[in-house]
């Protein structure tokens, strides 16, 4: 089983002013709440990496982990 530990750094993160990540994740891993984006279901990140490369302040990280995870 893999799993995704996502880390955004709200610091760099320009919140809803860009909100790209939480418009082109195909599996609604993130949301605009409060002016902010938020982490919401992690275990449905396909790794598909369009987050990364389209966000411009590089605010985002993901580590894949490998395992089984109960």
């Amino acid at each position: 089983m893999i799993t995704v530990n996502i880390i955004l750094d709200h610091d760099k993160c320009q919140g809803s002013d860009c909100g790209v990540c939480a418009y082109v994740c195909p599996t609604n891993v993130f949301s605009i709440k409060e002016n902010k984006i938020c982490v919401n279901s992690p275990q449905y990140c396909k790794l598909c990496y369009e987050c990364l490369e389209l966000c411009p302040s590089t605010a985002l990280e993901l580590n894949k982990k490998e395992g089984n995870f109960l």
